[in-house]
Parts: structure tokens; sequence; C-alpha cells
């Protein structure tokens, strides 16, 4: 289409009168926050501007637009972010009962569809990097012995890159899998922007994933709750459709769907350009990086081209500083950022900080990271003991999930909780990752984990439990 979805809502929306949804009316001389808001631009689906979930038009045609420029066969623009895509996606190639492999590091709403399917999880944990203490690449090794050990399986679903920008053999994982019959979903959420630039890595999308879901908004130019789910055949596509008709809004904001059709058409038009910019931000930081002493930088400064065990690759988005060797931890960087840098990270843990890039950045935001970090990096003096680690806990499945999850439940404090069948999900934000799920029995190292997120007042949200520090647990497990 030759104008943009902006481009039509501003020539139709004065021309018309509204009487439709939604109730402000375009009026925004009402309330200051909706002439903030760009209210005066948004509609519901009305003549002339399709409709998201039997489109034919105007948006079918941006979302072919979208699949060109992704290099997929089939996308969806998604108002509801990733998770509509994941829970959307997971429904359309499983049956209820099915079994299904899935990476153990996989985001919450995969959880969620576990539940809401009946599915049957087999979990294969990544590897660790000690070095670092964080989720590293996933085996090959692991998932083939998990396919022979589950045969019934159906699909198979990993994330790649992780939160800290930990690539997998996509392309190894993807074929062996195709050999034994198993539907791929690779959740890319934290990679929009792989496969589009010399500058990055190839993504998922290139290595034959059967369904790859993108959230647009993590380091590209489009506003928060936008994504993009990419499928392989159109048999795949008509079920997708179908699905996303069920769990996505039935009322989509035409304001966030402009913003998925302005990315693209900037991807499309200026893509080689600000990729260079990003790229040129980001050795902009590496540069400073090199003067650290303390801190250590996961690809950057003088850890880049480092050998590092058990990771296949990383994508160069993601700055994540190490404080192990330090006499802090992440929770003391992440106040020094703030209170002497007016810089807030992404993702704090005990062992390091996470700061996120994207394609807005430039050499001054991310000098300015790096000055930040060696000022504190000046001030910092070597650990004085060995930090032991604390990774992420392996925990055991003893009842499923969907059976779980409805059981009947006490609430006991975290502390009391060790040997319990859990009947809630927990989870630390960020990352978004489960750390127990209903069904699984919580451990000492679980509690140790989440003990610490909560001293360092990371949000913790729980599915059952209301009262703070208390968890649910199964009453008859």
């Amino acid at each position: 289409m030759a104008q943009s979805l902006l481009e039509l809502l501003q020539a139709a929306c004065p021309a018309t009168l509204p009487m439709h949804m939604p109730g402000h009316k375009r009026n925004i001389e009402m309330a200051p926050y909706l002439k903030t808001l760009a209210a005066h631009l948004d509609i519901t689906e009305i003549k002339g501007f399709d409709h998201l979930h039997a489109a034919q038009g105007v948006l079918r045609e941006a979302m072919e637009q979208a699949a060109a420029v992704f290099g997929a066969n089939h996308s969806f623009f998604l108002v509801n972010g990733s998770t509509v895509g994941l829970l959307s996606a997971i429904r359309a190639v499983t049956a209820p009962g099915d079994s299904v492999l899935m990476a153990r590091n996989c985001h919450k709403s995969v959880y969620n569809a576990l539940a809401l399917n009946n599915l049957r999880p087999h979990f294969i944990y990544p590897q660790t990097n000690l070095r670092y203490q964080i989720n590293a690449s996933m085996s090959l090794e692991d998932i083939q012995r998990a396919i022979a050990r589950h045969r019934e399986a159906r699909v198979l679903i990993i994330t790649s890159p992780t939160y800290e920008g930990v690539l997998s053999d996509l392309g190894a994982i993807i074929a062996l899998a195709h050999r034994h019959g198993l539907t791929v979903l690779v959740d890319e959420a934290h990679g929009p922007h792989l496969g589009l630039s010399p500058h990055f890595p190839r993504g998922a999308l290139s290595a034959g994933a059967d369904i790859v879901i993108h959230s647009l908004h993590k380091t590209l130019p489009s506003l928060t709750q936008t994504a993009l789910a990419h499928v392989r055949t159109p048999a795949l596509a008509n079920e997708m459709q179908r699905q996303l008709a069920i769990f996505e809004t039935t009322s989509p904001s035409f304001l966030l769907l402009a913003s998925i059709d302005g990315c693209v058409r900037l991807l499309r038009d200026r893509g080689e350009e600000l990729f260079a910019a990003w790229a040129e931000a980001l050795e902009a930081f590496h540069q400073k990086a090199l003067g650290l002493r303390h801190l250590r930088v996961l690809g950057y400064g003088k850890e880049r081209g480092l050998q590092l065990d058990n990771v296949y690759g990383l994508e160069p988005s993601k700055i994540y500083i190490s404080t192990i060797n330090t006499h802090i931890s992440g929770y003391e960087l992440a106040e020094l950022l703030r209170g002497g840098h007016a810089t807030e990270p992404e993702m704090i843990t005990p062992q390091g900080v996470l700061a996120m890039t994207g394609m807005g950045d430039t050499v001054d935001s991310l000098g300015r990271l790096g000055d930040a970090l060696l000022e504190i990096d000046s001030r910092l003096s070597p650990a004085s003991a060995v930090k032991l680690p604390l990774m992420a806990p392996r925990v055991q499945s003893k009842v499923p999930i969907a059976t779980a999850e409805r059981a009947p439940f006490i609430s006991l404090p975290l502390e009391q909780s060790e040997g319990y069948v859990m009947a809630e999900t927990i989870v630390v934000y960020p990352p978004g990752i489960p750390v127990v799920v209903p069904g699984e029995v919580m451990n000492g190292q679980a509690i140790s984990y989440l003990l610490a997120a909560r001293q360092a007042r990371n949000t913790i949200l729980r599915t059952r439990s209301d009262v703070d520090g208390q968890v649910a647990v199964l009453r008859d497990a």
C-alpha cells in the first residue's frame, strides 16, 4: 500500500463524524491526557481500515509487507505483545493432552499455554555459564536425548536469544527437530532485529523455524505492546489466524497497528542506515568498556572474543554487566547507576545488571553508559571472597500443571515451603521466567533465589497467594 496506516489515520480522522467507539470521540480538548496520547487518531475497526482478524485490505497489505521485510512466508500484527502470539501459536500446533518439549527458561506465557491446553511438558534445561552465572545455550545433545525419551512429543519450544543475549544453534536444533517430525516454535521476542543486518547474527526465520514470535518494542522503534508472529506454511497461517481471533483483543488499537506498520516501513526504507548507526553506538560502548578493571561486560571490552563455556553465540544488543569479581552485587550496581548517573537498567540480578540497547540508542547514549560504568568501576575493589553461584533453580515436577493449578491449596511462608508441591506460578520480573510452576516441588535452591529477589525488591508475581511472603502449595500432596 502506498500510504502508511498513520497517513490514512491523519487523513480520515478529521473528515468523519465518529458515531462509533471509542467514547472520547477524538475530542482531545476534553482532557489534556487525550491530546498527549494522540486520541485524535484513535479509532476502532471502521470502513476503510480493515479488520485485524479477517484482514482483506490495508492491514493485509501491511502484514504482507512485514513478511517481505522479515523474510517470512506469513506475518501477523500483534497488539497484545508477544504473549498473545505465544498463547495462540502453542494452541495452533497442539491438541489437549499433547506432550511438548520445551526449554525450562521459557517466558511465563508459555507456561500459561500449557495449563490452558492441558499439555504435558518435558523440560530441557539450558546449559549454564559459571563465569557469568547465567543461562547459556541449549545443548543439541540434550535436545536429542529429550526427543529420544519422549517420542510422543509433537512440538519443541525454545527461547533464543535469552535476556542476556545468549544464542543457541538454531540451525542445527531445528534441523534435528524436523527430522523427527517436530514443529518448532521459537520465542525470539528479544531478537526482532536478528537477520535484518550484517551487523547482527542470523535469526530463527532463516534457520527454518515453523513459528517465530518477535517483540518489536523490545529493540526496534515501535510502541510498547507491539509484536509480530511469523509462520512458515499456509495451513499453519490459517490455524494461527483462528487462534489469534480467540486470544487477541477484538478492539485493536490502530495507534499500535500504525506503530507496527511504521516500524516495518522504517526498516524497509532506512534499515541499512539505522542498523549501521546502532552498530557504531555499540562499538563506541565497547571502546569505553576496554577501560574497565573490575566490572566485566559480556561480549564487550576485554571480554570480546573470549570463548565462553556452553555459549554458542551472543547477539550484541544486550549489555550484561557482571559484578562477580567486585565487592558489590548487581543490586548495588543498579543503585549506583540510578543514584549517581540517572540511568535505569532493564534487569537486575544478584550477580549483574542488564542494560538493553535498541535502534534508538546513539553514540552519545551508549557513551554515557560507558562513562557511568567507568566512574563506578574506578571506585570498586576486587571481591574479597569467591561468590557462590546463585543461578535460577532447577526443580522437579510431581503433579501435572493443569491438575495442580486447580487443586485445593493452603498458604505457607516461603521459608517453610521446602518439599511442598506448588499450587501456583511464581515469576520474578524481569526476566519473566517462572521460578516454580504448579505441580513442581519447592526446594531450598528455589527458596534462596526467591528470598534474594525479594531482598532486592524485584517484582515477584504470584498467581494465587495474596499474603506477602507466603506461597500456595497443594493441600493433599
